[in-house]
């Protein structure tokens, strides 16, 4: 069982690591209080999510989903462009995910193909 204690200090420090990471890639003019901001609704969402104790892929989705737009919306607020670095680092985790799901699904197909075969 977790404790939701647990769960909320979990996520404060990753929050707080999350905020203090961007504010050092972004531009001087985005301070770590505006990037603070913007992820504080998507780790509390995320923080439910997990206390609630999602399934792996239905959590690794949503956590994914919730970073997109949590950058998206950096990058709204932020005055300056931002680094290609940056961006790269914003769409990585989803494409992680579609590559960790896909692996999933094909590694199923091929043990079920491979138990079929086995009984004919």
């Amino acid at each position: 069982m977790r404790h939701p204690l647990d769960t909320a200090v979990m996520s404060g420090a990753l929050w707080l690591l999350a905020a203090m990471l961007i504010d050092v890639l972004t531009p001087k003019e985005l301070t770590a209080f505006m990037v603070g901001e913007v992820l504080a609704p998507a780790v509390i969402v995320g923080a439910v999510f997990y206390h609630m104790k999602l399934p792996g892929p239905d959590l690794a989705i949503s956590l994914a989903t919730l970073w997109l737009v949590s950058v998206m919306v950096i990058e709204w607020i932020t005055p300056k462009p931002i680094s290609p670095y940056f961006m790269t680092a914003a769409v990585a985790p989803a494409i992680l995910v579609g590559a960790w799901l896909h692996g999933l699904a094909r590694w199923r197909r091929r043990a079920s193909d491979a138990s079929q075969r086995e009984s004919i």
